[in-house]
């Protein structure tokens, strides 16, 4: 199902154009599905531009850290991924990454550990014994 309300879409498209442009140029399908309402896609710009536009003391490669872990504690897996490589794009090392994984770990169990392991297995190449 589509919205097909043609004052709504245009609303929409406007404001999808600002958050492209808000991300640097790219959108994730979650984004263009919220498009149907032009409500809540201006509520997620308007969030996305608080939490990293305005006022911001934290730098990027840690604010994405903390939302990598935001994912993995709650087992979102587009948010471990997106936000892992960002944080990487963004000068974390492999073993930030892993620290904070390891937080994950204390704080939250094995049934987050492992899911989020599993998630970013495309990222991370597993290490293997010698035969």
């Amino acid at each position: 199902m589509k919205q097909t309300d043609a004052a709504k879409l245009e609303r929409s498209l406007d404001i999808l154009q600002e958050l492209k442009e808000a991300r640097g140029g790219t959108l994730l399908s979650s984004h263009q599905v919220m498009g149907n309402d032009p409500n809540l896609i201006n509520m997620f710009l308007q969030q996305y531009v608080n939490c990293n536009k305005k006022d911001i003391s934290i730098p990027k490669k840690y604010r994405e850290l903390i939302v990598m872990a935001v994912g993995m504690a709650t087992g979102t897996d587009t948010t471990m991924k997106v936000h892992a490589k960002i944080a990487m794009d963004n000068g974390a090392t492999i073993d930030e990454i892993f620290e904070v994984i390891r937080i994950i770990f204390f704080t939250c169990g094995v049934t987050k550990l492992l899911p989020a392991l599993e998630t970013l297995g495309d990222i991370f190449e597993p290490v293997e014994l010698p035969e």
